[in-house]
């Protein structure tokens, strides 16, 4: 008998770039919101540097 690779880990981390601050964030409870600025989190992933 063998262990199959599990489809996700026990809690995904969301994580986003703030667009004001540049800080980056992990997005909890869905509440995309800068825990570092305010400022509103983008809803698609901006974390990869750009070019």
């Amino acid at each position: 008998m063998s262990l199959g690779r599990p489809s996700g880990v026990t809690h995904e981390a969301v994580f986003r770039r703030c667009p004001g601050c540049g800080q980056h964030n992990i997005v909890r409870e869905g509440d995309f919101v800068c825990v570092f600025c305010g400022d509103d989190l983008p809803a698609e992933w901006n974390v990869d540097p750009a070019g």
